[in-house]
């Protein structure tokens, strides 16, 4: 049997029956949408948000460093994680400043160019002050976030300009 089964499946999903019937799946997947096991999954995200913004602490102190040292891919991968555990943790302006600069390293790594440590700074500097100071990024965190972001697309629109040029 080569790559692909004769419907277009991988030959190794070809090969497996499935573990649910129609109705079985059916069933657990209305399970897993009631309202129900919403509310345990919330409760539960609930009793660990301490530990989530534990965890996301920890990676605002590997961003810090590696923003030191200025390891680039290190700044990016603790500003991904940091972006992904931010919201769950009640960080909401910390993820979504994490975010902008994961567009922009992303951004800038596509177009095969470095960053401008000028714009990672910032950037690093509000995700640490967003992640320690809860009051301060409820105040401000929206603001910052927006005004980073318009940043961020100014400079991308110049570098891709310059590189048309």
């Amino acid at each position: 049997m080569g790559k692909f089964a004769d419907d277009g499946r991988h030959a190794a999903e070809a090969n497996y029956r499935p573990l649910l019937s129609e109705a079985g799946r059916k069933q657990a997947m209305a399970k897993l949408k009631s309202g129900d096991m919403l509310a345990k999954a919330s409760r539960v995200i609930a009793m660990r948000t301490a530990e989530l913004r534990g965890a996301v602490l920890a990676l605002v102190d590997q961003l810090e460093e590696a923003m030191r040292a200025q390891d680039w891919p290190t700044v990016f991968a603790a500003t991904h994680e940091i972006r992904g555990f931010a919201e769950t943790a009640g960080l909401d302006a910390t993820g979504r400043i994490a975010n902008g600069l994961c567009h922009y390293l992303d951004s800038i790594d596509q177009l095969g160019l470095g960053p401008d440590g000028a714009i990672v700074s910032l950037h690093v500097d509000a995700v640490i002050r967003s992640a320690r100071t809860e009051d301060d990024a409820a105040r401000h965190g929206d603001a910052v976030a927006k005004q980073l972001a318009a940043l961020v697309a100014r400079k991308l629109a110049d570098v891709k300009e310059a590189a048309r040029s």
